[in-house]
């Protein structure tokens, strides 16, 4: 593991940290950038499962991924 030192919300924070259960900053940025990878994975095995059902694949821009205008 690294260290790092961000600037968070804090009051987004105590929001994640009540929605994942956890009681420390620390905590609760790992369990974050977890529940996103799991996210995406089951993004992912959904979408394999539709292409292989022959079920259309709405290909909409991901709206938590930034973009080049992002700001």
């Amino acid at each position: 593991m690294s260290q790092t030192s961000i600037d968070v919300d804090d009051a987004a924070l105590a929001v994640v940290g009540v929605l994942l259960g956890t009681t420390s900053a620390e905590d609760t940025v790992n369990a974050a950038l977890h529940e996103v990878i799991a996210q995406r994975k089951r993004l992912a095995m959904l979408e394999r499962m539709m292409v292989r059902s022959r079920e259309k694949v709405d290909q909409a821009p991901d709206p938590w991924r930034k973009t080049a205008g992002w700001r």
